[in-house]
C-alpha cells in the first residue's frame, strides 16, 4: 500500500492507472443521472397534461410534484451529492409506478417501472441482498395485484385512456431499460479496457512493462526480418540507484523512476518501444535503425538523465544511466539479444558507468 501511495502522490499519469475506475465511473455515472433525471421530468410533463386534458387533476398534481423531485435530482448531481440523488431517483420511480399502478390499476402499465430495479439490483448490489430486494419486489406486485383484485382502481379511466397510458408506459420500459443497458455495457467495456491496460503498463512508471515489449518485440522482429530492415535494442540501467534510494528513501526512487521514464519517452519515436524491464531498469526496442543511429538516440537520453534534477524533501537528487546496444542478427531470439545487451551494459559500468556501449 505504502508503494500505490508513492506512486500516486509522485506522478499524477499513475493515479490513473493505478487507482480503480472511480473518478472517471463517477462522472459518467452523474451525466446517466442527470440526462435521466431531465428525460423523467419531461415524462411527467406529459403526464401532468394528459391527466389534466382528461379531467384528472389529482394524477395530474401528483406528476407535478414528480417534476420537482427531479429538478431537485438534477441539483443534487450537480452539487456532487450522487449517492443521494440516485436513491431519490429510485425512491420517485419505484413510489411513482406504485401509486400509479393503485390509481389506475393493472393495466395501465406502471407495474413495468418497477421491474427496472431487478437488473439494476443485481448488478449493483451482492448476489443476497439483490435476490432479496427482488423479492420484495415481487411481494410489493402480489400485494398491489390483490389490493386492486378487492378494491379496483382507485381513480378509474376508460378503456382507451388506460391503453394510451398503457402503451406509454411500455416505451418508456424500453427506453430505460435501453439506457440502463448502455450505462451497464459501458461499466463492462470500461473494466475490460483497464484490465487490458493493467497487463501493458507498469503501475509505476505508465511506461510499457515486459509483458508488453516481449510481445511487440515478436511483431517487430517478423516486420523488419520481413522487410530486410533493422531492428536494434538498448538496455538501460540507472547508475547507483541502490544509495540514491538507501539515503532518500524508497519515494524518492520513486520520484526519480517516473522522471527518467518521462525524459526517456520524450528522447524516442512513436514507433519505438519503450519499457520499464523491472527495478530501475529500462528497454528499448528501435525499429529500422543501425547501431549508429541508435547511438544517437542513447546520446540523447544519456545527456536528459544527466541534465535532470529531481527535487525530493528540499534535496537536489540527480542520476546518471549507463547503456548496452546490440542490433538484431538474422537468427537472433530475444533472450539472445538480451544477453549481448547485457553484456554491452557490463562493459558501459565498467568504463566508468554513464556512457553508451555495443556488441
Amino acid at each position: 500500500m505504502g508503494l500505490l501511495h508513492n506512486v500516486t502522490m509522485s506522478n499524477p499519469k499513475v493515479a490513473v492507472v493505478s487507482d480503480p475506475l472511480g473518478h472517471q465511473a463517477k462522472q459518467v455515472l452523474a451525466g446517466a443521472v442527470a440526462r435521466m433525471a431531465v428525460a423523467a421530468g419531461l415524462v411527467d410533463i406529459v403526464y401532468f397534461l394528459f391527466f389534466l386534458a382528461i379531467g384528472s387533476p389529482v394524477l395530474a398534481w401528483v406528476n407535478v410534484l414528480s417534476v420537482l423531485i427531479y429538478c431537485g435530482i438534477y441539483e443534487l448531481v450537480r452539487r456532487r451529492r450522487l449517492a443521494l440523488a440516485i436513491a431519490l431517483f429510485w425512491l420517485e420511480v419505484f413510489s411513482h409506478a406504485v401509486l400509479g399502478t393503485l390509481m389506475l390499476g393493472w393495466g395501465s402499465g406502471f407495474h413495468y417501472l418497477a421491474l427496472i430495479f431487478v437488473p439494476m439490483v443485481m448488478m449493483t448490489d451482492s448476489r443476497l441482498t439483490g435476490v432479496a430486494k427482488t423479492v420484495f419486489l415481487v411481494l410489493v406486485l402480489a400485494s398491489l395485484e390483490g389490493i386492486l383484485w378487492q378494491h379496483g382502481p382507485l381513480a378509474p379511466i376508460t378503456e382507451l385512456q388506460l391503453l394510451m397510458v398503457r402503451w406509454f408506459n411500455l416505451l418508456l420500459f424500453v427506453v430505460m431499460m435501453a439506457m440502463l443497458t448502455s450505462y451497464y455495457w459501458g461499466k463492462i467495456a470500461s473494466a475490460e479496457k483497464r484490465l487490458r491496460t493493467l497487463g501493458t503498463v507498469d503501475a509505476l512508471t505508465g511506461l510499457h512493462n515486459r509483458h508488453y515489449f516481449e510481445k511487440a518485440w515478436s511483431l517487430a522482429c517478423a516486420q523488419q526480418r520481413r522487410a530486410k530492415g533493422t531492428l536494434c535494442l538498448l538496455m538501460v540501467d540507472l547508475d547507483h540507484f541502490k544509495p540514491l534510494n538507501d539515503t532518500h528513501g524508497h519515494q524518492a526512487g520513486d520520484r526519480m523512476l517516473v522522471e527518467c521514464g518521462r525524459i526517456f519517452r520524450e528522447a524516442v519515436r512513436d514507433i519505438d518501444t519503450l519499457a520499464r524491464w523491472g527495478g530501475e531498469e529500462f528497454a528499448l526496442l528501435l525499429p529500422g535503425t543501425t547501431l549508429e543511429q541508435s547511438k544517437v538516440v542513447a546520446e540523447r537520453m544519456r545527456a536528459g538523465i544527466e541534465a535532470l534534477v529531481v527535487i525530493h524533501q528540499g534535496a537536489e537528487l540527480r542520476c546518471t544511466v549507463s547503456f548496452g546496444l546490440t542490433e538484431m542478427l538474422p537468427a537472433d531470439t530475444l533472450d539472445q539479444m538480451i544477453a549481448r545487451a547485457d553484456r554491452a551494459l557490463y562493459t558501459s559500468k565498467m568504463a566508468g558507468r554513464n556512457c553508451v556501449h555495443s556488441v
